[in-house]
Formats: structure tokens, sequence, C-alpha cells
């Protein structure tokens, strides 16, 4: 539809009646006027209606990701996420997800070497291996230092349900001024695995409206991209009478919202899995009817290994105890041009009802290489 004769056809006769000068004219130019804007207000309205909403489908070529979720598909470019429309095949601008520019803004790179720029412009070299047995620990803030690379914690819990009031329990410990209120991570000399110390997490369940409780360690200065193997290892054990953590790792990125990335999942309790925290949240589970039983009670050791790639062909390896229970192909790196920055030890995740659950966790590992015994 176009607006431009409508218009035309009516100024037209009204300039010209203005030009004769009657006062009764006068009156209807001003009521002709004022219907012409009446049918441009109404023939503009009625374009913008029959305009499907969205924008024109952008060059496949570009497009970071297309994953489909509960029949809509969705595509991912230029940081911004965009729902298909089934009809017009429009997109519809869903939320910005990332900044392009993140890297940039954010690492430097001098002399074959990558750097973080923190905030207050310090440069921190980036690790592309790091571990850690927690000897010599007796106290949260004796494991959270540049030195030792772990940056942060989380303690999520219904007294702390907010972001801002588990920040400010985190800085009141760390501080030395607060101690825990239900959640807790610390070393613990009572059960290693090895060495004199573990790292011990303990977590409540979440109060309701809380979409889940968490008591875990973090460190967000690693560096691995698409095409890096990477290769995790880590001691669990969760007590007998322990309620059973939902996620007990994170590998993610924290440069995309909702810090997507792979994560150990104790599926229904039971069964270790991998969980790709993406559009459509693809799962590598083991064979049915072969599952190996995550058990309580004692010492576990869990290893990964997986080859970073934003398509499904991915290499993805799990082995529990030296028995290999997940040996396929996937999905592992969200996007082309995510970095994992950050792993995540401990209770991530606990939704389980009735009784907290604890986890102790020894000999952290992780690396590009496979690691030798």
């Amino acid at each position: 539809m176009t607006t431009r004769p409508i218009i035309g056809g009516l100024l037209a006769p009204i300039f010209a009646a203005a030009v004769r000068g009657s006062a009764v004219r006068v009156a209807v130019i001003i009521g002709a006027l004022i219907l012409g804007a009446l049918i441009l207000a109404a023939a503009t309205l009625s374009a913008l209606v029959c305009r499907p909403a969205g924008i024109p489908p952008l060059p496949e070529a570009e497009v970071e990701l297309t994953a489909t979720e509960r029949g809509t598909t969705y595509k991912i470019h230029g940081g911004n996420a965009y729902r298909v429309d089934p009809g017009s095949g429009r997109w519809q601008l869903v939320q910005r997800v990332y900044d392009p520019g993140f890297y940039a803004k954010h690492y430097v790179e001098r002399d074959g070497r990558i750097f973080r720029r923190d905030r207050d412009g310090t440069l921190v070299p980036v690790r592309r291996g790091f571990a850690d047995g927690f000897a010599g620990a007796t106290r949260l803030a004796d494991l959270i230092s540049l030195e030792r690379g772990w940056t942060s914690c989380e303690l999520q819990s219904p007294r702390a349900g907010t972001v801002s009031d588990s920040v400010a329990l985190r800085k009141r410990i760390l501080a030395g001024t607060g101690d825990f209120l239900d959640n807790r991570v610390a070393p613990d000399a009572g059960v290693a695995h090895g060495g004199s110390n573990c790292l011990t997490c303990v977590s409540v369940p979440p109060a309701r409206g809380m979409v889940t409780a968490k008591a875990s360690l973090s460190t967000e200065l690693l560096h691995f991209v698409k095409g890096d193997d990477v290769w995790i290892s880590l001691w669990c054990r969760v007590p007998a009478d322990s309620g059973m953590p939902f996620t007990v790792l994170d590998l993610e990125t924290t440069w995309i919202e909702q810090h997507p990335g792979i994560r150990v999942v104790i599926e229904d309790g039971r069964h270790v899995c991998l969980q790709l925290k993406s559009l459509g949240n693809p799962s590598y589970r083991q064979p049915r009817g072969k599952e190996v039983e995550f058990p309580r009670g004692r010492w576990v050791r869990l290893r990964l290994h997986l080859g970073l790639t934003e398509t499904p062909d991915g290499v993805i390896e799990v082995w529990q105890d030296e028995r290999k229970i997940i040996d396929t192909r996937g999905q592992t790196l969200v996007l082309a041009r995510a970095i994992y920055n950050s792993l995540e030890i401990g209770i991530t995740a606990y939704n389980e009802q009735g009784r907290p659950a604890t986890l102790h966790i020894d000999d952290v590992a992780i690396g590009t290489e496979p690691f030798t015994e």
C-alpha cells in the first residue's frame, strides 16, 4: 500500500480553495486538512500492521548458531539472539547475549602470551593449566588469590538468596568480619583423599522461589577456545546420608549471558552425564541400560576429555573410577568465538528438598594434555 496518491489528492483542491479566500471555504479547508491527516494516519497504521514484525533474515554465512527449542528456531548473529517467525521467516530480536567486542576490551596479547585486563587495568596472565589439592589452606580466604588461582565462591542459599546478599556475605567472610550462614565452602582436613586437605561444600535446599542453591569455588583465569582439547580430573565424595548435588562442575564462559558451558550433572541423583548449558541444552548420557551408578559414601574419580567445537562433532569422553562411561560426539562449545574462562567446582546447583547436601572435592586438575599418573 502507498500513501502518496492519497495525500496529493486531498491537498491539491484544498490549496486551490485557499487561494480564492472564501471564509466558508476556509472552514472546509480546515476540515479537509483534518480528514487528510486522519486518512494519512490510518494509511500509515495499516502499513505497519500489515508488515510482519522483526527484520529480514541476515546472511546465513554470518549466523553464529542456529538452534531449535520447543519447536521455535533461534539464530545468534552479531551478539544478538533472534527468534525466527515461522510464518514470515523474519527475525525478531529476543535479547543481546554478548558483546562482540569483549575480547578487545578484556584481553591483551603480548609476546605470544595472553593476559586478562583486570578492572583496575592490571594485566593478569591467563592459565591453560591448573591444579589444586587444597594443601596448606585452613580457611576460604587462603584459597582465593591470584597466586593460588581461585578467584571467587558462590554461597546462594535461603539466607543469602539474592545476588547482592551473596556478594556481601562473601566479602565479609573473605575479610574475616563474618561467618557462613547456612551454606559453606571451606578447606577440610577431616576426609581428604590425598594429602592433608580437601574442599568441603555444604548446601541446604533452596527456598521457594529460588532457582537453585549453590556452594562452590571458582576461577575465571582460564582460557580454552575452539580447537582445544580440555582434560579435567577431580575426586568427589558424597556422604551416605547426604542429598545428591545436581551439578558438581561447570566449565563456562562468563562473557555470554547466563554463563553457558559444559556441566557435570548427577542425573536423577544416580548417574553422571554432561550437559551443554545453551540453546536446546543438549545432554550426553551413558548408554541406556548400561549406566554406572554414582555412589555415596566413598571417593569417586571423574575424568573428562572435551574437544571444543560449536559443531556436532566434538569429542566427549567421561571416565568414572577409570571406567569409560561416556564416549560420544557432540557440540561442546557454545559459540565458535566463546572462551571458556571459568571453572566452578563443588555444589554448583542443588535442588533436592528435605535434607542438605555435602560434597567433598580433592585433587582438581584441568589442562590441555592427558594426565599422567
